[in-house]
C-alpha cells in the first residue's frame, strides 16, 4: 500500500494481511516504497488486519530490525525470500513480530519437497507464514495447473499445492481476475489465503502482479462471494 487510503479500502473489501514496502523490491520496478512515518500512519489505521512491512535483510540486517521494532508490524517479510541471521530473527521474535516468508515461486516441474527446503532444512527458522508464487512461468497459471497439470503427473499438481498448505502456514498466488479468483479460493481447500502482490512494473517477464486498480476488482469479485 501507499496510503492510509488504499489500506483501509482493501481491508474494508476482506482482506486479512495488509502489506508496505519500505524498501524496494529488485524483482519490480516502481515507486511503492514509502517511508518510515507513512507505513506507522497505514499501521494505525487498520482496525482488523494484520500489518505486514516489507524489508530487506540482505545487506544490513540489524538496521532492517531496528526499522521492524520501532513499526512493531504483526509480521515482516524479507524481500526476495531472504532468511534473517538468527540472531535477528531471534530479536524479532521476543519484540512478537512473526516472519512471512515469500518470493517462493513454484516452477511446474517442482518436486511438492522442493519447494520449502531452504527453509524448512534452517533451524530457529520463526516462519509465522509463506507465501508461494504458483508456475509464475505461465501467465494463465490457475487454468494451466487446473487443466493441464493432470495430464502430466510427474508436474506439479494442484493437490501437491493443497497437501503443502496443510503441512505449512501457506498463502498461494496466481494469475488473479474478478472471473477466476473465486474459483481459485474454492480449489484450495487445503491453502490458508490468497496473495495479491501489487506492482506497478515488473524487472521480469515470469511473475504475478496486480496494479491496485486491478487488485480492488479482484476483492471486490471475492467479497460479493464470501
Amino acid at each position: 500500500m501507499r496510503s492510509v487510503a488504499e489500506a483501509v479500502a482493501v481491508e474494508e473489501l476482506g482482506s486479512a494481511m495488509v502489506g508496505v514496502a519500505l524498501d524496494a523490491d529488485p524483482r519490480f520496478a516502481d515507486d511503492r516504497a514509502i517511508p518510515m512515518e507513512l507505513a506507522g500512519e497505514i499501521g494505525k489505521a487498520l482496525s482488523r488486519a494484520k500489518f505486514v512491512v516489507e524489508l530487506d535483510f540482505r545487506n544490513d540486517p540489524i538496521d532492517a530490525l531496528r526499522r521492524a521494532e520501532a513499526l512493531r508490524p504483526d509480521l515482516v517479510q524479507p524481500i526476495t525470500g531472504a532468511i534473517p541471521p538468527t540472531d535477528v530473527r531471534a530479536a524479532l521474535g521476543r519484540s512478537g513480530i512473526g516472519i512471512a516468508y515469500a518470493g517462493i515461486e513454484i516452477a511446474h516441474d517442482d518436486d511438492p519437497s522442493w519447494v520449502l527446503s531452504r527453509y524448512t532444512g534452517t533451524a530457529d527458522l520463526d516462519a509465522a507464514l509463506f507465501q508461494v508464487d504458483v508456475l509464475p512461468e505461465y501467465q494463465n497459471s490457475w487454468e494451466f495447473l487446473r487443466d493441464e497439470s493432470p495430464e502430466f503427473e510427474d508436474e506439479f499438481q494442484l493437490e501437491d499445492l493443497n497437501q503443502l498448505g496443510r503441512t505449512h502456514d501457506l498463502v498461494a498466488g496466481f494469475n488473479f481476475t474478478p472471473r477466476n479468483a473465486p474459483e481459485i479460493v474454492a480449489a484450495l481447500s487445503g491453502v490458508g489465503g490468497i496473495a495479491l502482490t501489487l506492482a506497478d512494473h515488473a524487472t521480469r517477464q515470469d511473475l504475478h502482479f496486480l496494479r491496485y486498480d486491478a487488485a480492488l476488482e479482484v476483492l471486490r469479485a471475492l467479497h460479493r462471494f464470501a
